[in-house]
């Protein structure tokens, strides 16, 4: 190997290593720059370089265990009359019933929607649905329940931050990881609503400064710097960061996730009704390849796959094989990307007076009933 070849892999190595602190400590440049032995000015320059832009958005990514919050998947399939106003009603229910993200499957056009709920408020947001589905909003209204969710971070070592390829054996790697599927998930964290925005303000953008956000939320800078550092940090209520790999970008205004089209094909694999060793050996293969985003874990499994458009074939049939002892039970739907949404964790349902998440079934089904009647008007 000459030197001309040894230096664009020594920096592209440098970038993984930035990339794997970034998903522990987050952007901070003074601690990434410690822990690797690296000039600070040299370490802000990669990130702003090879990360930043790159596209690519550096998020917190909240311990929702920590906020007594669970994961629910529903599959919605809405009726002919609401379908061209299924994206704009699912918006609206980021502020209203827990909902985290939603994207759009293909052929079927069906919508996975991702809530985080409090375990104690599913039969309310379940029963919301149901009422829904009875005066005509929804065809299907299928709710799947699960213990905890992970987002995984970024297997850099796979990827060139040069070129923006991925280099994956197929034959080689895509066994087992066996830390992942040893995840534990935490327990139930003291919080309040000062904490909830702070986490807020870093899932959506986990570059901004502490005063940066005390200017944008109007709270004093050192009570929020307290609650930060006694609560945030030492109760630990974010389990690390995420690098947007997939080229996401984060609209601030409106907290919705964009995606770059064409480079990715997004996937949802959903498995019903597991056994324990089902699960294991599910986790163990998804887990050993580097195109998972997120997991959702419990009797029922649920993944998030994103895979470059040149590597679709493979992954399809790794998938294909992965699944095999219980494909019975599980549906594979392919995401449209330009129909999806990412919200943050649902921090406007607590409620500060009461210190407790809520949800108003009965008024919520009153404000959509006005909604079913004026779509039914606009639609006569």
């Amino acid at each position: 190997m000459t030197l001309a070849q040894a230096e664009p892999e020594n920096v592209n190595s440098r970038t993984v290593q930035l990339v794997k602190l970034l998903a522990e400590v987050g952007p901070d440049v003074p601690e990434i720059s410690r822990r690797l032995g690296q000039f600070k000015e040299s370490v802000r320059y990669r990130y702003k370089e090879k990360i930043l832009n790159k596209g690519f958005a550096v998020q917190a990514v909240v311990d929702h265990q920590k906020l007594g919050l669970k994961r629910m998947v529903m599959v919605l399939d809405f009726a002919d009359d609401y379908r061209k106003y299924a994206q704009s009603i699912l918006v609206s229910m980021s502020d209203l019933c827990f909902l985290v993200s939603f994207a759009k499957t293909m052929p079927e056009g069906y919508y996975v929607a991702d809530f985080s709920v409090p375990k104690d408020l599913m039969p309310g947001v379940k029963r919301f649905f149901e009422t829904m589905k009875d005066k005509g909003m929804f065809k299907k209204v299928e709710a799947l329940d699960f213990d905890w969710i992970r987002v995984a971070p970024m297997k850099s070592e796979f990827y060139d931050f040069d070129t923006g390829r991925w280099d994956f054996d197929w034959t080689s790697q895509a066994d087992h990881d066996f830390d992942s599927a040893r995840y534990a998930p935490s327990e139930l964290s003291k919080f309040d609503s000062v904490d909830l925005l702070i986490l807020k303000e870093l899932q959506m953008d986990a570059n901004k400064s502490l005063k940066e956000i005390s200017d944008k939320l109007e709270i004093n800078y050192k009570k929020l710097a307290w609650h930060y550092s006694t609560h945030v940090l030492e109760r630990k209520l974010l389990n690390g960061y995420s690098v947007n790999w997939m080229g996401t970008r984060y609209d601030f205004e409106i907290e919705k996730a964009l995606h770059r089209q064409h480079r990715y094909m997004g996937l949802e694999l959903i498995a019903r009704n597991l056994s324990d060793y089902e699960i294991i050996a599910l986790r163990q293969k998804i887990n050993g390849i580097p195109f998972l985003w997120a997991e959702s874990v419990g009797r029922n499994y649920a993944a998030q796959l994103t895979f470059p458009v040149d590597c679709v074939v493979d992954g399809l049939q790794f998938l294909t094989e992965a699944v095999a002892g219980i494909k019975e039970k599980v549906n594979i739907y392919t995401i449209d990307q330009t129909d999806a949404g990412s919200f943050t964790m649902p921090y406007g349902r607590y409620d500060a007076s009461r210190k407790a998440w809520t949800f108003d079934e009965s008024n919520l089904i009153v404000r959509f009933e006005e909604l079913i009647i004026q779509i039914k008007k606009g639609t006569d």
